[in-house]
């Protein structure tokens, strides 16, 4: 049995520094692609929102030109 896991830098959020420190944000995955950590399902949904959001934009004819969707609300804005 062996166990393999990957990181991966998260883009997504600022590297940051605490006591001389510096901290990147990351992201972990197993070698199936498995999520380990909390972040990853809200990197993926993130994904799907902005590869569905241009989809549905470019189809119904607005803003063609348009290259990424950013959403600013989450399941914090739903309580």
């Amino acid at each position: 049995h062996t166990a393999a896991a990957f990181t991966t830098w998260d883009r997504s959020s600022p590297v940051f520094v605490i006591d001389r420190v510096l901290r990147i944000p990351c992201a972990f995955v197993t070698h199936l692609g498995a999520c380990i950590d909390e972040k990853t399902p809200l990197l993926r949904s993130n994904d799907a929102v902005n590869r569905e959001g241009l989809r549905l934009l470019k189809n119904i004819g607005l803003c063609k030109e348009a290259k990424a969707i950013h959403s600013y609300l989450g399941w914090e804005q739903e309580f």
